[in-house]
């Protein structure tokens, strides 16, 4: 269970993965202009209001070596609260629900089962072939996914919350934390 502690106006939650929000810029902050700032290096994604201070930071995690997320400059292309994915899922027995197979890990259906595709909560699009930000699992620092960026489950919904199609995401490789300390300024 995620302890959250309140300072002021920051919210600090976390032991392991989490996320920091400052409630009041948070509040203040206008989806049309906010933007998302994503570090490689430290694994974090941070939600910048329109006068570029940060209200939101996340741990978040990468592509692995030949999943890389790209780097760059992109925007957010599409907005889905329940997506499922169309290239990665599991195979499962209908009725019990027991899982079979992963479907990038087999060419065709097992016999008697049915696709389900993995659930991207909060999805937020950033490429037209497939890569996007969205609630997954992963260890705190790791890149685990396979180009998506995986977001700490209580920090995606408050990013989908303060963006629209439109809104910019830059993707650096270098670190930001200094520069993007949440609550700070």
């Amino acid at each position: 269970m995620w302890a959250c502690v309140v300072v002021g106006v920051l919210v600090s939650c976390g032991s392991g993965a989490g996320y920091a929000v400052n409630e009041r810029l948070y509040a203040a902050a206008v989806p049309a202009e906010t933007r998302i700032r994503i570090s490689y290096w430290d694994q974090k994604a941070w939600l910048v209001n329109g006068s570029g201070t940060p209200v939101l930071e996340a741990d978040i995690s990468t592509g692995v070596p030949g999943h890389e997320t790209p780097t760059g400059e992109f925007s957010v292309l599409e907005k889905l609260e329940d997506k499922k994915s169309n290239l990665y899922g599991q195979y499962v027995r209908p009725g019990t629900g027991k899982v079979v197979a992963k479907t990038w890990m087999v060419e065709e259906a097992p016999e008697g089962t049915v696709r389900e595709g993995i659930s991207m909560p909060y999805w937020m699009r950033l490429t037209w072939d497939g890569v996007g930000m969205h609630v997954g699992k992963f260890p705190k620092r790791k890149r685990s996914s396979f180009g998506c960026i995986r977001v700490f489950k209580e920090a995606q919904p408050l990013m989908f919350r303060k963006t629209v199609v439109g809104t910019p995401v830059l993707i650096e490789e270098r670190s930001l934390a200094e520069e993007m300390r949440v609550g700070r300024n």
